[in-house]
């Protein structure tokens, strides 16, 4: 499975972080649940602790809860979990779409 990446601002210098070669089965459940919670357009159940604890897990733990709350901008946060958990539930296609949109279409934000 191809890896995919996300940028965090640490430090004052953007840092990419790539998903590791491993995906727990535990990942996986947390994936759907979390899928599921941002496909509800619920809004108690869109950005929660478990959810930026799954984003660091899903990353190999290279940062932290801190560092990823403080590093991502925030009009990319439920683009970054979301795609994310589609990616661990094996949706590549379309976890690719969400975190990596065409720019022509407007959807990057700070462009």
């Amino acid at each position: 499975m191809e890896p995919i990446s996300i940028n965090l601002r640490i430090n004052g210098k953007n840092k990419k972080f790539v998903t590791p070669n491993f995906i727990s089965g535990k990942l996986f459940r947390d994936a759907a649940e979390i899928a599921e919670d941002i496909e509800s357009t619920d809004p108690e159940r869109i950005y929660t602790e478990k959810q930026i604890e799954f984003i660091c897990a899903a990353f190999g733990n290279k940062f932290t809860a801190d560092e990823f709350e403080n590093g991502i901008d925030a009009r990319l946060v439920t683009r970054t979990i979301y795609g994310t958990a589609n990616y661990v539930l094996g949706n590549i296609a379309e976890a690719s779409q969400i975190l990596n949109p065409d720019p022509k279409e407007g959807e990057e934000p700070g462009k």
